[in-house]
């Protein structure tokens, strides 16, 4: 059932990019357009890279597998708001120079 891990994948897409943008502009105020517009270049760049190898990747794996491996990926990536939450202050203070420090 392929479309199962089509509904893993949107829904650890829909999470992660949601706290994303939630997160950094919050956490870099005085940089929000920069903030932002790189958020963009990374998420249309991933976009357009895609299809450059989502033929060879249906084609091996088949489609039930490649939209498990997709959906697994999202996945793993559904705890990094939730680590964001937890580790953000500790992230902002300790390695960024220009992030806020009183959130």
């Amino acid at each position: 059932m392929p479309i199962i891990g089509s509904a893993w994948f949107s829904m650890g897409a829909f999470l992660l990019f949601m706290a994303i943008l939630n997160y950094l502009p919050d956490a870099y105020p005085n940089h929000i357009p920069s903030v932002l517009a790189g958020n963009d270049l990374m998420r249309a760049s991933f976009g357009a890279g895609f299809p450059l190898f989502a033929n060879a990747f249906y084609t091996k794996l088949g489609v039930g597998w490649a939209s498990s491996v997709l959906a697994f990926i999202s996945i793993a990536f559904i705890p990094i708001p939730f680590v964001l939450y937890k580790y953000g202050p500790l992230l902002r203070n300790k390695y960024s120079k220009i992030a806020r420090k009183d959130l």
